[in-house]
């Protein structure tokens, strides 16, 4: 009979596995690969850092599938970047049905190379927001968590117990310290991308 750590290390692992199908590799830089993660058939949301190229942006999908991108809009302010592909073969990440809470259970899920997916465990430590960023902007809301943020974690998916995705992670708004932008601000800025290709904000 399993006792409660061997379950719990079972229930991990299928949480990873079951997030995978929906975690890319992005080659879009001269160093190492970075992440992404499928928003809809054929859009991915990834961190605009890890994005030095506008067109034929290389994508490898969890079953080693290479794809090309093109960048359908950028945001700076949040390090958010969408990438398009010309055909629909992505599984779209299940959102987070619930509001993520501090000292909730979470793992923080990349791609950085065709060796597979990556994760590394953490704890909700920050639920917050507004705040402003390195990049000059403002964060509507912010996650901070203890999960390690390893090479080329960025655009990867921070993910709860049920294997949902709770926001997009990224170490390219404060200093290298891994922030998870959340689903449903990321989804808005998203969307938005998909029709003009930026984001408009008022400022004084």
């Amino acid at each position: 009979m399993a006792n409660e750590f061997e379950q719990l290390s079972e229930a991990m692992s299928s949480v990873v596995e079951q997030a995978a199908g929906s975690v890319v590799l992005v080659n879009g830089r001269r160093r190492m690969p970075a992440s992404g993660v499928a928003y809809k058939p054929n859009m991915i949301l990834t961190a605009d850092h890890v994005v030095e190229v506008d067109e034929d942006v290389q994508v490898f999908l969890p079953d080693g599938q290479e794809v090309i991108a093109q960048v359908a809009g950028r945001d700076a302010s949040s390090d958010l970047a969408l990438l398009r592909l010309e055909e629909e073969v992505l599984t779209p990440a299940q959102a987070a049905s619930s509001d993520p809470k501090v000292g909730e259970l979470v793992l923080a899920l990349g791609r950085p190379g065709m060796s597979g997916v990556q994760a590394s465990l953490g704890v909700i430590s920050v639920v917050n927001g507004p705040a402003r960023t390195r990049r000059g902007g403002m964060l509507e809301a912010f996650i901070r968590t203890d999960a390690l943020p390893l090479p080329g974690f960025s655009g990867g998916a921070l993910v709860n117990a049920s294997g949902e995705v709770i926001g997009i992670n990224t170490s390219g708004l404060a200093h290298g310290a891994l922030l998870t932008i959340p689903m449903a601000q990321a989804a808005k800025i998203a969307d938005t991308l998909a029709e003009h290709g930026s984001i408009r904000r008022a400022f004084l």
